[in-house]
């Protein structure tokens, strides 16, 4: 077995094992402690009238002919359904009081939804709660349709018309307004933890875009708002809260954002997995794929069906989240270890989607868990995929310090350069101008260094210069600053040091490289010029000035020796 082969079935595997995590819940009760508000489907009596030519008359008179059937499997979602459903739900009050109750039903996104009470053969109440109606027109204000109704001593027949161009799932519920209260409260908190985290996580990639500047961030801060967008158009939230009087609005908004989060994904994907440098061949197809969306997007509208809109999009879900398995797997397999988050992400998102999409086929038992996996698969999906971002930015941070600390590094000698003077010692500089402190400044050059070179190799030279770094460092001071300051030049910063101490150490300095062989092979001396000055009296760069003019008196003299100068001048010490 390859190890292709061997990497596709350990991902299949873990698909399957997240699918039945998922799945588990689907078997959990949904309904709240209180035993007064419970799921009552499985109560109904439903009829398929595929004509959408019966009238409530005629329902009532086939519902007493016995053609309704029994709904004893507790089937709450029918998929795609052309028909208009009716269900009948017979409620019986076996106390001598009226009691009052609330008929639930906790899908937001149905077209027609009538509500018809009726008592002793004769219509009590009938109300509208679908969308297709202004949400202002609703008896009670909630988010999810609802109706309340006294119930009599004796049987209510409740009968329900359902007719929509999205899938047929209609839970439905009945409580007293203490136990809905208690349902809906369990619901705020729910997207309220989830909507607070989608918040959060965008704005933590807003501002990781805003400092790096990568594109990937944005992108994906717009993946999770058309997510956040579309989910808080398909669950009611925006009906009720912002646009309840406009029913276009509603009508159109879902599927126009649920493309709009299709979009994004690939966007985001091809951008987030690297694909120029990792998929160069998906990526020169970018512009194709972008197109053939638009080109989906623009059938969409013409057909001018939201049925059509709803299944086409919900088929280039399913093929976007298996392609994107797909792409990430071969991300990962050409060296972007980013993907190694992506695959599980998206894995987990993929399967909250399944457990949604079965449930709302009808091919998943009905509870409330079931049917919000998606939000919940896409909530840990891009938890992980936030925390990708985050390692990922740490990375190329570690990186930045690492490549600006080597910067300031010469590579041979391990020792500062040029770069890091300025970091270095002008903090030191400016500490010993408030304490009216002498600093020194040594210039050490190898005499004769070019010979080494000539005679012995570049590899000599080379050791040559790495030698006599270590014995600087090891012969000076831990707050002395020594830097390579070109070629075969060194500079060392002397702090709190004067003109007489910082020439003893400079002649100890040179009798070591008189006195020693650098190597077996290669011996050197040095020429040094030393200056000093008070930070009150003199700039740092006229006593660098100084120690110049101190190094090429050294030279001009014959080398091998030190001169130190303390002032602007060439005078000696």
């Amino acid at each position: 077995m390859n190890k292709s082969t061997s990497i596709y079935q350990s991902l299949y595997k873990i698909w399957l094992v997240l699918l039945v995590i998922f799945s588990s819940v689907v078997g959990a009760k949904s309904l709240p402690s209180n035993a007064e508000f419970k799921l009552v489907n499985s109560e109904l009596f439903i009829f398929k009238d595929y004509e959408h030519s019966l009238e409530i008359d005629q329902v009532l008179a086939q519902f007493n002919l016995g053609t309704f059937i029994k709904n004893d499997e507790n089937q709450v979602s029918f998929g795609f359904s052309k028909s208009t459903v009716w269900a009948v739900l017979p409620v019986t009050n076996t106390t001598e009081n009226a009691e009052s109750l609330i008929l639930k039903i906790d899908n937001a996104w149905l077209d027609e939804l009538d509500v018809y009470f009726y008592e002793q053969n004769v219509l009590s109440k009938n109300v509208k709660l679908g969308d297709t109606s202004s949400f202002l027109s609703r008896e009670r204000q909630k988010r999810m349709p609802s109706v309340s109704f006294t119930f009599k001593p004796g049987i209510t027949y409740i009968v329900l018309r359902i007719k929509s161009d999205d899938p047929m799932t209609f839970p439905v519920y009945l409580g007293d307004e203490q136990s809905v209260d208690k349902f809906d409260q369990q619901n705020a908190y729910f997207y309220g933890a989830l909507y607070g985290a989608l918040i959060i996580l965008l704005i933590y990639n807003l501002a990781l875009y805003a400092y790096s500047k990568e594109l990937r961030y944005c992108l994906y801060s717009f993946y999770l708002f058309s997510f956040t967008a579309f989910n808080f158009t398909y669950t009611g939230h925006g009906f009720w809260l912002l646009w309840p009087s406009e029913v276009l609005i509603q009508q159109w908004l879902m599927p126009l954002l649920m493309f709009v989060y299709l979009f994004s994904g690939v966007v985001f994907t091809i951008e987030y997995l690297q694909a120029e440098k990792y998929l160069p061949r998906l990526y020169s197809y970018r512009r194709l794929i972008y197109g053939g969306l638009a080109t989906i997007g623009f059938i969409i509208v013409v057909v001018g069906s939201r049925s059509f809109a709803v299944m086409a999009q919900l088929m280039i879900l399913t093929t976007m989240s298996v392609w994107m398995l797909v792409i990430g797997y071969y991300s990962f397999k050409n060296g972007n270890n980013l993907a190694k988050f992506f695959v599980p992400a998206v894995l987990i998102g993929t399967c909250g989607a399944t457990i949604s999409s079965m449930t709302t086929w009808g091919l998943f038992p009905y509870t409330q868990w079931a049917f919000r996996g998606i939000e919940l698969g896409m909530l840990l999906e891009m938890s992980l995929l936030s925390m990708s971002f985050g390692f990922n930015f740490k990375m190329a941070y570690d990186a930045r310090l690492t490549a600006e600390k080597y910067a300031r590094i010469d590579p041979l000698t391990n020792l500062f350069n040029r770069r890091a003077l300025t970091e270095l010692v002008y903090p030191i500089w400016n500490l010993g101008e408030r304490q009216k402190t002498s600093m020194s400044i040594m210039l050490l050059d190898l005499d004769w260094f070019k010979r080494i070179n000539d005679e012995f190799g570049h590899i000599m030279g080379d050791d040559v210069l790495k030698h006599v770094a270590q014995t600087l460092k090891r012969r000076l001071r831990l707050s002395d600053i020594i830097l390579r300051w070109g070629g075969e030049e060194f500079l060392v910063f002397l702090p709190d040091t004067d003109i007489v101490q910082a020439k003893f150490l400079a002649e100890k300095l040179r009798c070591y490289f008189d006195d020693y062989k650098v190597t077996n092979i290669a011996r050197v001396t040095i020429s040094v010029g030393v200056a000093s000055g008070f930070p009150n009296d003199i700039s740092f760069d006229e006593l660098m000035k100084l120690a110049d003019e101190s190094l090429y008196q050294a030279k001009k003299n014959g080398r091998n020796q030190v001169v130190a100068l303390d002032k602007l001048s060439t005078d000696e010490i």
